[in-house]
């Protein structure tokens, strides 16, 4: 009975505590947290990451929808490029078409001109003989050819419009009393480049000669200036 008894008894070695020097501080462990849904130590402790890159991924966030939406939006860039190119193109495609019939459209004149040329008696000239500006508004143009060096009684004018071909033909006309052929012409009939004259005098007969030669240049029309 002794011996149970100063068994169960507690030593004075056993209750007595440890010198401050080798008591152990508490620390406060830093533990991962376990994956959201998932429950018990067995599933926190070892993951799998495959199953869980697949549930939580959406189709977008792979990488072979970026490289698919990269590739769409260098395509819409290259295709607006290409509509903006087009686009340009075809204003001033139609600009040009407005401008060319503006030209082949014979339009009222609003005033007259007096132009006088002399023609070249032996051939083409180097240079142009004349050169006017295209009249915008139109005018009536008065062209006055002075052919009192040729001994003919009637002549005739062929107008041809260089790398268009022949605008213009008139036969037996007869000079006036200054020996001078002249000729009303509307200026909207004529659009810009240059033209052309051969004059032919008729003999007795009826047979033409060469006698006389002009070439005209009809500059393009300046925007804010009057031509002349």
């Amino acid at each position: 009975m002794s011996e149970s008894r100063d068994t169960n008894r507690p030593s004075k070695h056993r209750s007595r505590k440890p010198p401050p020097r080798w008591r152990r501080y508490l620390v406060q462990a830093e533990l991962e947290l376990p994956a959201p849904g998932l429950h018990g130590t067995a599933a926190s402790s070892d993951p799998a990451p495959s199953s869980l890159e697949g549930t939580d991924a959406v189709w977008w966030q792979s990488r072979v929808a970026v490289l698919g939406l990269t590739a769409l939006c260098a395509l819409l860039l290259v295709v607006t490029g290409v509509a903006l190119w087009n686009g340009k193109q075809d204003r001033a495609a139609a600009a040009a078409a407005e401008a060319r019939a503006r030209t082949l459209t014979l339009r009222a004149v609003n005033s007259e001109r007096t132009l006088r040329i002399a023609p070249n008696p032996r051939s083409w000239s180097a240079g142009v003989d004349a050169t006017i500006g295209w009249p915008e508004p139109p005018q009536l143009l008065e062209l006055h050819l002075p052919v009192g060096y040729a001994p003919y009684p009637a002549f005739a004018l062929t107008v041809e419009k260089v790398d268009h071909g022949r605008v213009m033909v008139v036969e037996r006309m007869a000079p006036d009393s200054n020996r001078e052929l002249r000729l009303s012409i509307n200026s909207s009939a004529f659009g810009p480049g240059e033209y052309r004259m051969r004059l032919q005098g008729y003999t007795w007969r009826g047979e033409r000669k060469d006698v006389g030669w002009v070439r005209l240049l009809v500059r393009e029309p300046v925007a804010g200036s009057d031509a002349g």
